[in-house]
């Protein structure tokens, strides 16, 4: 079974992270989708997303971060991309001026994302921890562990 259709929603999906876009990542989603990792938060599901992305954005741009208008949003880096059978994974690291960073990871399906998990350090702390001697040679980001069971 040809993957195609996955890398391309993974693909589309990283732009319109970087973006900002939400309707565009909405339109992506496989309705049994999950969001899940911000600290502090319950998984938001399809039927929530809309909700949760503007309260989302509003509260990045009360913190300093890019404006809830801005379509330069998150800056995606260090991509990785495995094939799992009928699925096509995407992890690596996000970051988001003035509000936070770490590592996220994507699965899609049939073309469609499955779900997205990330990890945050919030942008300060990150800052103070990587600046101390302590941490100095260390990783300040956690690892991230899922695991796509067939």
């Amino acid at each position: 079974m040809s993957n195609d259709k996955s890398f391309d929603a993974l693909d589309a999906d990283s732009d319109a992270w970087t973006k900002g876009d939400s309707a565009k990542i909405y339109n992506l989603l496989e309705d049994s989708y999950t969001f899940s990792g911000l600290p502090n938060m319950a998984p938001v599901d399809k039927t929530s997303f809309r909700m949760f992305w503007l309260t989302f954005r509003s509260k990045v741009e009360n913190v300093g971060g890019p404006p809830a208008v801005s379509s330069d949003f998150m800056v995606l880096k260090n991509s990785i991309l495995r094939e799992l059978g009928d699925y096509v994974v995407e992890s690596g690291n996000w970051e988001v001026r003035n509000f936070g960073r770490g590592v996220y990871m994507t699965a899609a399906r049939n073309g469609k994302i499955q779900w997205k998990e990330i990890t945050m350090k919030p942008w300060n702390e990150e800052r103070e921890t990587s600046n101390s001697d302590e941490n100095k040679g260390k990783d300040c980001i956690r690892s991230l562990h899922t695991f796509v069971k067939k």
